[in-house]
């Protein structure tokens, strides 16, 4: 049986993860790669089917050419560090019923990868974005075979000293949560 790892405050982690617009020139060091990579292979999928494969890039012409065919790229400098998350092509011998109604499952995990990568970041002090490509310029950029799909790009570094920051708002729980059924008000 796998050892159960420390208590961690992960609520405390998800507010103080803050997605960063300018980065420093410092690289990331290696072994923190591996450990991002790796929180990204163990998350959760629909099926286990784990629909995802990772390009990690260094180069900065391919970098910036990455961040000039992402929606609201230029709001960003470029990172030293970025991992597209390739979406697999459905494997349609996981699903049940009608083969189109869920075509769409490995869009319903992608994101969980890009996520745990991003948390994993932030506990080791390095900072992230996470980008929507341009699928078909990505792909392009990025010679992602056909059938498969860059849908997510996120960027790792160090956020640069004085940089813009957004600022965070949250809605109330208040605002979100319905009970029983949508549109039913009411305490928890």
């Amino acid at each position: 049986m796998a050892k159960k790892p420390a208590k961690a405050d992960f609520l405390a982690l998800a507010k103080s993860r803050r997605t960063t617009y300018e980065f420093s020139e410092m690289p990331v060091r290696e072994a923190d790669i591996r450990k991002i990579l790796e929180a990204g292979r163990w998350a959760p999928s629909v099926h286990n089917s784990q629909p995802w494969s990772f390009v990690v890039i260094k180069d900065k012409r391919t970098i910036g050419a990455l961040l000039d065919n992402c929606y609201y790229g230029d709001f960003h400098t470029c990172p030293p560090l970025v991992v597209a998350v390739v979406a697999n092509p459905p494997d349609h011998s996981l699903l049940k019923g009608k083969s189109g109604e869920f075509s769409m499952y490995p869009y319903l995990s992608i994101s969980l990868p890009a996520l745990n990568m991003a948390y994993e970041a932030s506990s080791l002090g390095i900072s992230s974005c996470i980008m929507l490509p341009f699928i078909g310029e990505a792909n392009k950029l990025l010679k992602v075979k056909l059938g498969y799909e860059a849908v997510l790009a996120v960027g790792f570094g160090y956020e640069r000293k004085g940089a813009f920051r957004k600022k965070r708002k949250r809605k109330s729980l208040a605002e979100l949560i319905y009970k029983e059924y949508y549109g039913q008000r009411g305490r928890l």
